[in-house]
């Protein structure tokens, strides 16, 4: 019996670290060369947060904390809990973003290594890569300014933690939209497609990116996290395709369907 996209998005998140090298030994190889890659980036990331990320929302929170608290060791405090997990997570997107644009035709083919481990290929006339580095692009920019704009409303006495907890999902809903991309460009699917695909499916989409977005600050984390992706993709297109409620495939044309 097959999963549902619901388990398959909360089963593939939460196991992304260990997906790449335990599905299967094809799986395995072509997840070396991205691991080595976002090893290096993400290891990047977090040293660049921990020399500039850190002071620098430091430099954006302190006066804000200013307007109503006086200099003191309860002031640093404050600033501190918030510089050093925004700094640091924020650095480590970055690195995160560029190694997986770095990686794109490598994780285009381990995608469709694990659509057809899983029984599915997806079908469609492929966008090609420069669609899918726009897609990826747009995402990571919008991943960057949401955190930005959370992280300020977060600081708001009494619905803060609000805020913050939107900021999660946010994140959430963006590297789901990462993990999603190969599998998605390969079947057509524009930047406006994906977004109505998710729309359709999106309890297990953002369960999958909520789990999976916990893992990303460790270094050699997206291919795992890519074949997470590749399996919810292959299940949703499949829903899609035998599902006559949900309409008709998107355009494959050169826009595609942006």
């Amino acid at each position: 019996e097959q999963l549902s996209p619901w388990a398959i998005g909360v089963t593939s998140g939460a196991a992304a670290p260990v997906l790449a090298f335990t599905m299967s030994r094809a799986i395995a190889v072509r997840s070396v060369l991205p691991f080595l890659i976002s090893v290096v980036m993400v290891i990047g990331g977090l040293t660049i947060g921990f020399v500039y990320g850190v002071d620098a929302v430091a430099g954006l929170v302190d006066p804000a904390f200013g307007l109503f608290m006086s200099e003191g060791w309860w002031r640093r405090a404050a600033v501190a809990l918030i510089a050093w997990p925004v700094g640091l997570t924020l650095s480590v997107a970055v690195g995160y973003q560029v190694g997986f644009l770095l990686s794109l035709p490598l994780l285009d083919r381990l995608a469709l290594a694990v659509e057809r481990h899983d029984g599915w290929t997806v079908e469609g006339r492929s966008l090609g890569l420069g669609n899918s580095a726009f897609c990826v692009s747009v995402v990571m920019a919008l991943w960057l300014v949401g955190s930005l704009v959370f992280m300020v409303l977060g600081l708001l006495p009494g619905v803060g933690v609000f805020f913050v907890a939107m900021g999660w999902l946010w994140s959430a809903l963006c590297v789901a939209l990462d993990a999603l991309d190969p599998s998605l460009t390969r079947a057509g699917y524009g930047l406006g497609a994906r977004l109505g695909l998710v729309r359709r499916h999106l309890p297990p989409v953002v369960a999958f990116g909520a789990l999976a977005s916990l893992w990303i600050i460790i270094p050699g984390s997206y291919p795992g996290i890519v074949v997470g992706g590749s399996r919810l993709a292959a299940r949703l297109l499949k829903s899609e395709a035998t599902d006559p409620a949900h309409g008709s495939r998107p355009a494959t044309g050169a826009d595609g369907g942006r």
